[in-house]
């Protein structure tokens, strides 16, 4: 029995796009004249909303100072993101699968969504995906799972019938939240021990061991502690 849908995280998991993220921060930082802790702070938080972001980082701090290093960040990131947005070596591969199997497709990111579409567009993989939902297209962002809950109302999909793939605790607590099953991918801004403590359906390193999970929800599963571990999958 296999998974009817397939919700993707974007940043870290469909794109490698992380170092590019970071090195926009790094220069945000060092032209604000910030401390070299609030970088170590920020890259952690990859895949939270940029706003929410900065009410982390500086949670007493001025909203005008927060909105400048937005728009700081936004001016920079914006003239480099095809560039640096692109797809991990067997993503394509993974979505010409999944198509040919029939599964849908969707992504929930919490990047801007206009964003998500030009990176996608510019990849040429924009059909492959029933559904984009940025970070305009929802009211509460992760881990709340209304993304999760939006996307399976518009594709008629049953929660039992989906599995999340993300590279972060933000993304794997909002399946469950949502109550659907997740995978975390080892590719993004968490790691294995990191997404190991959420306690995940599976933990994958490459975005193409999905694979067997989702054609087969048992495939390589251990029994356990209910995860899926690379050195038990025949994915080469």
């Amino acid at each position: 029995m296999r998974y009817s849908l397939v919700i993707f995280d974007f940043d870290g998991t469909v794109v490698d796009s992380i170092a590019g993220i970071v090195s926009v921060m790094r220069a945000v930082v060092k032209q604000l004249g910030l401390a070299q802790s609030v970088l170590e702070q920020w890259q952690h938080l990859i895949g939270v909303p940029l706003l929410t972001q900065m009410e982390i980082i500086f949670p007493d701090g001025d909203p005008a100072f927060r909105n400048e290093v937005v728009a700081l960040y936004r001016t920079i990131y914006d003239t480099t993101l095809l560039e640096s947005t692109p797809f991990f070596p067997d993503a394509l591969e993974t979505l010409q699968a999944l198509q040919r199997d029939g599964v849908k497709m969707a992504i929930v990111s919490s990047k801007r969504t206009v964003q998500v579409e030009r990176v996608l567009e510019h990849l040429q993989c924009r059909s492959y995906f029933d559904e984009v939902l940025g970070a305009q297209d929802v009211e509460n962002h992760k881990p709340h799972p209304e993304g999760v809950q939006t996307t399976l109302r518009r594709l008629g999909i049953k929660a039992s019938d989906a599995v999340v793939v993300g590279d972060s605790t933000y993304d794997l607590d909002m399946a469950k939240n949502a109550g659907v099953d997740c995978i975390g991918v080892t590719t993004g801004v968490h790691t294995r021990q990191t997404l190991s403590a959420t306690n995940p359906t599976f933990i994958v390193q490459k975005l193409k061991e999905i694979l067997p999970i989702v054609s087969n929800r048992t495939t390589g599963k251990d029994q356990n502690a209910g995860r899926v571990l690379t050195s038990d999958l025949n994915t080469s």
